[in-house]
């Protein structure tokens, strides 16, 4: 069963994000096929409304009600989901709530299948929302990264799962990223400060941490492992 069936009667317009959550589109599936309502929290949903602007260009991973938002604003929107029977049924809800997808672009693909492949215009918001398996979220963020524009703010939502949150706080303790707490619930927002460059792991103070966790060796870990990772890194130089 569709969100809004196709009909001869007038559209019934949904011309902001209140009536957009007032009707609550049931685009997703549970596991014994009824229909629900999976959606960032409504509290990250009014940050988008609040924020992005029309000129914006914009991509998420994963789909849902904010896909329909990103419509409303009128942003040149990218979202990669593999899941063609929610996208049908969000465009036939758009299109039964007079919300012109035009400037939504839908790559129907697993993101991690995609995006390592897919050119990418200089971006100013990437949702990160999609597959939150062992190790999508990172290859979302790897290949989004460096598209974001410096100044362009990125949302890692469902933060309370492991893998998300291992992404938050490894960025963090990145020097690129700024951190703008949590909108909502259990989406982190980070603002990027400057370039994104691959590093080895001696530079990325997060990952020096857990690695001194490691050893059960807490005494000034990073001092310790850098020590240890400059000569690893050193020596693999040297048999290139």
């Amino acid at each position: 069963m569709m969100n809004a069936p196709l009909t001869d009667s007038p559209p019934t317009p949904v011309q902001d994000l209140a009536g957009l959550l007032a009707r609550a589109p049931l685009l997703h599936e549970d596991g014994v096929g009824r229909l629900v309502s999976w959606a960032l929290s409504d509290q990250a949903l009014k940050f988008i409304d609040s924020t992005v602007q029309g000129e914006w260009a914009t991509l998420e991973t994963g789909e849902g009600v904010s896909a329909l938002l990103f419509g409303l604003k009128g942003a040149r929107h990218i979202c990669i989901a593999p899941n063609s029977l929610v996208i049908e049924r969000i465009n036939e809800f758009a299109a039964g709530h007079s919300i012109s997808m035009d400037r939504v672009h839908f790559e129907v693909s697993p993101s991690d299948d995609l995006l390592p492949s897919l050119k990418l215009p200089d971006l100013d918001l990437v949702l990160i929302g999609g597959c939150h398996g062992f190790p999508v979220p990172y290859i979302d963020w790897d290949y989004t990264a460096g598209a974001l524009k410096i100044g362009g703010l990125l949302m890692l939502d469902d933060t309370q799962l492991w893998t998300v949150d291992v992404l938050r706080r490894f960025l963090l303790d990145e020097p690129e990223w700024e951190s703008r707490g949590l909108v909502g619930p259990r989406t982190a927002l980070f603002a990027k400060t400057a370039a994104v460059n691959p590093k080895e792991w001696v530079h990325q103070p997060y990952v020096v941490e857990m690695t001194a966790a490691l050893s059960g060796d807490r005494r000034s870990p990073m001092r310790k492992v850098l020590s240890k990772g400059k000569a690893v890194v050193t020596r693999g130089l040297g048999h290139g």
